[in-house]
């Protein structure tokens, strides 16, 4: 248990690195081209404004993203400077190469931005999340449903035969244990997140819903289509799995403001148990 316990500390401490500038969304993002997103650049100290610039592809933010960020000479709580632009987007598909540049301060990450089909694919999606299942519980589930003989099972789950299947990772941006506020975020957004956030990139600053927001797939079928839009959960419908679904906060704990995400985006279904 020691040895695992000190894998995981390790691993922790390789994810990111303290005291240095930082861009959101975070370097080698996936982004849907047109879909609105929150830029962020965070320099490790206070900085003019003058000095700042930030490029995409080696031209000015406004010309990529037809507004100039708005720059923050210090942050609420933050001795530092930032630059932010809220609900950006890139229309042109293609790999973006992000600089934040302040005096002798110089960050790059790189995005790749993707287009949908010409021709769509499906008239109508069910995404069906078994929260926490895992590849060992359909083992498990094989194993005592149908039984193994010589190595083999003796018969497959109706989930082992689906036409198509992929992995996705869920892995949290600031650890290596992660929870399902983070995990169906990223199923959600197609954005990587830390711990305990939903479709945001969480920040420096103390306020949980200040935080850079990326769209979720509700949002995005809002404002690309006419379909219609449900949550089912056996769940309480704020809590952070069906909420993923709507929700932009650091902390999956606002379930008061997850309430108020719900009625911003206007399901035509929300079905939820339990109590919060």
């Amino acid at each position: 248990m020691r040895s695992v316990l000190a894998a995981l500390l390790a691993t922790s401490c390789l994810i990111s690195s303290a005291g240095a500038a930082v861009i959101y969304p975070l370097d080698r993002a996936t982004i849907l081209a047109g879909s609105p997103f929150d830029l962020k650049v965070e320099f490790d100290a206070v900085v003019k404004g003058e000095d700042v610039t930030v490029t995409l592809n080696g031209a000015p933010a406004e010309t990529v993203l037809g507004r100039k960020p708005d720059f923050l000479a210090t942050e609420d709580g933050i001795n530092a400077s930032a630059v932010v632009l809220r609900a950006a987007s890139i229309a042109q598909p293609g790999t973006y190469k992000v600089e934040g540049r302040a005096g002798g301060e110089v960050k790059t990450v790189t995005w790749d931005v993707y287009a949908t089909p010409s021709v769509a694919k499906a008239k109508n999606i069910i995404f069906f999340l078994g929260d926490g299942l895992s590849m060992a519980h359909r083992t498990g589930a094989r194993l005592m449903s149908k039984g193994m003989t010589e190595g083999k099972a003796n018969g497959r789950l109706n989930l082992d035969s689906v036409d198509r299947m992929a992995f996705v990772g869920t892995s949290a941006t600031n650890a290596v244990a992660t929870d399902s506020a983070n995990t169906m975020s990223a199923y959600m957004t197609g954005h990587k997140t830390a711990v305990n956030a939903l479709g945001v990139y969480a920040d420096r600053t103390k306020s949980t819903l200040d935080d850079p927001k990326v769209e979720t797939i509700a949002e995005a079928l809002r404002r690309l289509t006419k379909k219609s839009v449900g949550i089912v959960t056996t769940a309480e419908v704020e809590d952070a799995t069906p909420a993923a679904v709507v929700a932009h906060t650091r902390a999956r704990a606002d379930k008061a403001d997850i309430v108020g995400m719900i009625f911003d985006v206007k399901p035509d279904v929300v079905l939820g148990g339990g109590s919060a």
